[in-house]
């Protein structure tokens, strides 16, 4: 089910000079991943959307995503939501997320795989005390990120405390590191 992530307090100029209110809204895809759309709504109640503009492993990353989205960014996002899609009137009973999901993107769109800036493997090879340094060092988004990115046998559907994560990463990659 999609949802509203952020509602953004200025509104958006459009390059006729219409003016939009903005939210940065999302959900699960097809391949569980979250993805993340812009909606931008007229004051004559005219909807328009963005193709998906991110994917995420998690709901947290998403939202940290959104929450970064600058002035600039929701420009050419409103640019972009309407050079793809025609305006949708809004009714007056709809849920907060005025669509189901992102537009549909001109181009086919590559499924994105999270890249994580750690290598858990390379970095276990220094050690053990090495590896729990360098995880600790990173947010808790980074962490998830390396999950996914590794596929990491850890149980992301508890919610776990930085530390008991950084645990669970090393015990996975201690179970899947090749024994010399």
């Amino acid at each position: 089910m999609a949802e509203v992530l952020v509602r953004f307090t200025d509104s958006v100029e459009s390059v006729t000079g219409e003016r939009y209110a903005a939210q940065a809204c999302g959900g699960v895809a097809d391949d569980r991943l979250w993805e993340g759309w812009i909606e931008f709504m007229s004051p004559s109640g005219m909807a328009v959307r963005t193709p998906r503009e991110t994917e995420q492993p998690n709901r947290d990353a998403l939202v940290y995503w959104a929450e970064g989205l600058t002035a600039a960014y929701l420009e050419g996002a409103l640019r972009r939501a309407l050079e793809a899609t025609p305006s949708t009137p809004r009714s007056a009973g709809i849920e907060p997320s005025l669509f189901g999901g992102p537009a549909a993107s001109a181009a086919p769109v590559r499924a994105a795989h999270p890249r994580s800036v750690l290598d858990p493997f390379a970095t276990y090879v220094q050690g053990e005390g090495v590896l729990r340094r360098q995880l600790l060092a990173l947010s808790r988004d980074h962490l998830a990120t390396l999950v996914a990115a590794h596929r990491l046998d850890v149980d992301e559907t508890a919610y776990l405390t930085k530390e008991e994560l950084v645990e669970q990463i090393i015990r996975a990659v201690q179970r899947s590191a090749p024994t010399s």
